[in-house]
């Protein structure tokens, strides 16, 4: 399949209206296609207009983070370090669904983490050897 007809298709199934154009410009389709699909839940996107979503994928697409954890789980397949999004604050907390309280982590970590403040995960995670 064309570029062309793969970026027509992924906006035929999109619920915001976004232009060709703007889909174009990214040169990663099928990681434009991953960070879809991580906001694919009602859960996860719930609020969403055209700009915050626009502003969801300007943000990730370029994030470092994000972007080595794609990277790695593109090369190796390894399900437990795919990307997945979490609350910095869990929604349980108070967390909402602003862009500055999303980030995307490991899926291992985002299991682990569960609904732990973000402060305390850290302190874990600095510690972890002790938990062993």
């Amino acid at each position: 399949m064309s570029r062309d007809h793969n970026l027509k298709n992924m906006k035929a199934h999109l619920k915001y209206d976004v232009s060709l154009e703007w889909l174009d410009s990214f040169g990663d389709i099928e990681k434009l296609k991953y960070l879809n699909r991580s906001i694919s839940r009602k859960r996860d996107c719930e609020g969403f207009t055209t700009e915050i979503y626009k502003r969801f994928i300007e943000k990730f697409y370029n994030d470092k983070k994000f972007n080595v954890l794609y990277g790695e789980w593109k090369f190796t397949k390894n399900k437990w370090i795919k990307p997945s999004l979490d609350h910095i604050q869990s929604k349980c907390k108070g967390g909402t669904l602003l862009l500055d309280n999303l980030q995307f982590v490991s899926w291992l970590e985002n299991r682990a983490k569960v609904d732990i403040p973000q402060v305390e995960w850290n302190e874990i995670k600095r510690n972890i050897n002790y938990y062993f």
